[in-house]
């Protein structure tokens, strides 16, 4: 060691005096060589991962360095004193290793507050110095820690790191849950559902860059926030507890558009329709900007409120503007079983089938084509067996979404099949017209009739 030292020692020496003059590392000459041999030598220790020695020869660099030579020095003296912190079971010893982390982290953000490279660098400590806060203190200390993210996040907005993200919104929930003050606890609430609309923006965004930077590990690192996200927006986010919340945040603020695209997403994401709040924003944030998500919103509601003609506009609406959007097929299915509603038959087929197209073993779209060829059986009345053969094929599609369908589709399918079953010929109408039970049979080609041309089998009620 004592050779390293002098070897960097003569080469220090050897650094031209005016290349030194007004050097970071000391205002002397003197100060400098010693400054900088000083990090050299705990450098060393701390590439080795001798932290004990490299803590000691850091100390030593802190007394003849100047506070802004380095700032690796801060972050390597809260690695270094993490290490002690994690040797020791003395109270009076743990606290003071725990100031001095937080100590350095302050120094840190006072001395660095921007950098070339890292114009929010302030910002991005405080958000190190939060986690290390709530990882030192736990659950105690949850609303500290909780402070210092939020600070960092109104900062960094997108860029924010995915670990701050979540760690910001668990330290939230432990907040929220230690206030007794219940207005405060509600109005946590109502910060915490908002965000987690704005997070999901920012992790989004920053998964997306991640990916088209080709950082695997990047990717995965915002999809565990999201997941960190929605375990803890589970938790929180019950309907009875959200709307008068978001109501009130939307009525304190009726002109902000931003918070009503929000609420919007977060009452459709857990399907809170059945109250007051929801189609009033719906329509404004339609109005505003049209989109497919909020014309299914309208839709949606509409529906669930018996309007069934203004609820099929806007369904048809969310079906033009979703385009290839990933929602398709459920517009497409919601779309038809309202024109089915509507007596459309025709059209509540002709989603069914595009349904099908995306999507050829959906049991719904079959059920739907089943309840439009039952709903227009009459009008495949050609004075003989007609009508009948509409029920029989009807059921054939009944069939179909049982062979396909999840259990309750099945129950569903079941309950159909069995009603429209009654609707079956009788034998003494098949044989009036010269056919038995168990024969191939074309459905006439009548004008109106949703299955024309269509064959099914006799069978009998």
């Amino acid at each position: 060691m004592k050779l390293i030292t002098r070897t960097l020692l003569a080469m220090l020496v050897a650094i031209p005096l005016n290349s030194m003059a007004q050097d970071r590392y000391g205002e002397t000459e003197e100060q400098q060589i010693l400054c900088k041999e000083a990090i050299s030598v705990y450098s060393s220790y701390k590439k080795q991962k001798n932290y004990e020695e490299a803590y000691i020869q850091w100390k030593k660099a802190c007394d003849v360095c100047p506070p802004d030579a380095r700032e690796g020095m801060y972050s390597d003296g809260v690695r270094f004193i993490k290490n002690e912190l994690d040797k020791t079971d003395d109270a009076a010893r743990t606290q003071i290793l725990q100031d001095s982390i937080f100590w350095l982290y302050d120094q840190r953000m006072e001395i660095f507050p921007a950098t070339s490279k890292r114009p929010n660098n302030q910002c991005i400590i405080l958000a190190y110095k939060a986690t290390d806060y709530y990882r030192i203190y736990g659950k105690e200390g949850a609303p500290e820690a909780n402070a210092m993210f939020k600070e960092s996040i109104d900062c960094l907005q997108a860029e924010s790191s995915p670990a701050t993200l979540s760690t910001y919104y668990v330290t939230s929930f432990y907040t929220m849950k230690s206030m007794e003050n219940e207005e405060l606890a509600k109005a946590k609430l109502g910060e915490m559902l908002t965000e987690y609309l704005t997070f999901m923006d920012y992790i989004d965004e920053g998964s997306a860059a991640a990916a088209a930077a080709g950082d695997t590990d990047g990717v995965e690192d915002f999809d565990k926030a999201r997941g960190n996200l929605d375990e803890v927006f589970v938790a929180i986010a019950q309907c009875d507890d959200m709307v008068p919340v978001l109501t009130g945040k939307v009525e304190s603020d009726p002109e902000n558009f931003e918070l009503k695209k929000k609420v919007l997403r977060l009452l459709n994401q857990k399907d809170c329709v059945d109250n007051e709040l929801y189609l009033p924003v719906a329509m404004d944030v339609h109005r505003e900007t049209p989109s497919h998500p909020s014309a299914y919103a309208i839709g949606n509601r509409q529906a669930k409120e018996k309007n069934f003609s203004e609820a099929f506009t806007y369904m048809e609406e969310a079906v033009e503007l979703c385009g290839d959007c990933d929602e398709k097929e459920s517009y497409l299915l919601i779309a038809g079983k309202i024109a089915s509603y509507l007596g459309r038959s025709s059209t509540a087929r002709s989603y069914a089938q595009k349904v099908l197209a995306i999507n050829g073993e959906s049991a719904e779209a079959y059920m739907l084509i089943g309840d439009a060829i039952a709903g227009s059986a009459k009008d495949c009345d050609d004075g003989a067996l007609g009508a009948r053969l509409a029920f029989l094929r009807a059921c054939d599609y009944y069939n179909m979404a049982i062979s396909r369908g999840d259990a309750e589709t099945q129950a569903t399918a079941r309950k159909k099949l069995s009603a429209n079953s009654k609707q079956f010929p009788s034998m003494d109408e098949i044989f009036a017209v010269g056919k038995g039970n168990g024969d191939s049979v074309t459905i006439p080609s009548i004008s109106g009739c949703p299955c024309s041309g269509e064959t099914t089998t006799i069978r009998v009620r």
